[in-house]
């Protein structure tokens, strides 16, 4: 499948610093990756509007290489948990067990990787740089039609704080992020899908 790199430079600022050349473009793409290598691990409480009108809130954990976790706090019944080869994702008010995915085929993988290139990686589709933020556009270039995440960084100082997910029709959900806890110890059992099954078991 052919694919294309995309970046692109938004207000009138950005056009005159940008200026357009190769080294520059370079120069965003180098500052993005650098950033996203320095995330080994993190948390940071989240709020996630959803297309519906509604709102949860909630924890998200990071651990490199490979794991993630979302936390909702309660009355929301969702969890998922990313353990470097599955997703899975929970309905606490369920018996039934996680519903799992191949990890790498969802495209806010990338932020699990041990060594991120934006310019090497299929999620890619676009970045779009400015003066205070950088919108970096994921899709799943097998899946097209499924939507799109946009991960969205400030640069003064350079922290991710947003993330708008459009699906396959078109609705939008956003999930804003506070301030990142970064580089901590995180207990390995929050990122075990084993252990998360049990637990949850145990509560019920």
């Amino acid at each position: 499948m052919n694919r294309r790199f995309f970046i692109a430079a938004f207000g009138a600022a950005s056009l005159a610093s940008f200026g357009g050349s190769a080294n520059a473009q370079n120069d965003v793409v180098d500052e993005l990756n650098t950033y996203l290598n320095s995330l080994i691990s993190a948390t940071a409480p989240f709020t996630q509007e959803s297309a519906d009108g509604s709102t949860a809130t909630g924890t998200f954990y990071l651990q490199k290489p490979g794991k993630m976790r979302f936390e909702y706090d309660a009355p929301s019944p969702a969890l998922l948990v990313a353990d470097g080869q599955a997703l899975a994702i929970f309905d606490k008010k369920s018996n039934r067990g996680p519903q799992r995915y191949p990890q790498s085929s969802t495209p806010l993988s990338l932020l699990t990787r041990p060594d991120i290139d934006i310019r090497r990686s299929k999620f890619v589709q676009l970045l779009e740089a400015g003066d205070t933020q950088m919108h970096l556009t994921l899709f799943d270039p097998d899946e097209p039609g499924i939507g799109t995440i946009k991960m969205i960084f400030d640069r003064k100082p350079m922290a991710l704080v947003e993330w708008i997910i459009v699906d396959g029709a078109g609705l939008e959900s956003v999930v804003k992020l506070g301030e990142l806890t970064t580089n901590i110890s995180l207990d390995s059992a929050l990122f075990s899908i084993p252990k998360t099954i049990l637990a949850l078991q145990n509560e019920g």
